[in-house]
């Protein structure tokens, strides 16, 4: 299954301007596929906006995203049909049921500091407790 295509992704930021706008500039959040993780999608705030862009992934460590969404061949196939609709009640369904593994790449106080609240939201996640 292939990654969908940057000015897809860019039009489906676009599209959820609300979950983007609150990022500090420089935030990143790559998407790969989990059977063919050699290159990744990335949407990544600049200051016209955000940009979304294929790149090399060469690890979670070096790939210098905040956030890492790894999807396998069916979750990849539901995301290409929503692209241009319920993006994210996909990638929520599909992090919920274990077909997109989410790295947080950064502590929880860092996302929060470069504005993630909205976008984790919409993807499901709750924190609790003290960030340490």
């Amino acid at each position: 299954m292939t990654l969908p295509s940057p000015q897809a992704w860019r039009a489906a930021a676009a599209r959820h301007g609300e979950l983007f706008d609150a990022l500090d500039p420089g935030a990143r959040i790559a998407l790969l596929a989990r059977s063919a993780p050699q290159q990744m999608l990335l949407w990544e705030v600049g200051a016209g906006g955000v940009e979304a862009r294929l790149a090399p992934f060469g690890g979670y460590a070096q790939c210098g995203a905040d956030i890492a969404l790894a999807a396998d061949d069916e979750a990849l196939a539901a995301i290409g049909t929503a692209i241009d609709g319920e993006l994210f009640d996909k990638l929520k369904s599909g992090i919920r049921s274990g077909h997109i593994v989410t790295f947080m790449l950064k502590r929880r106080c860092q996302l929060e500091e470069r504005g993630f609240d909205e976008l984790l939201d919409a993807l499901g996640f709750v924190f609790m407790g003290a960030c340490r």
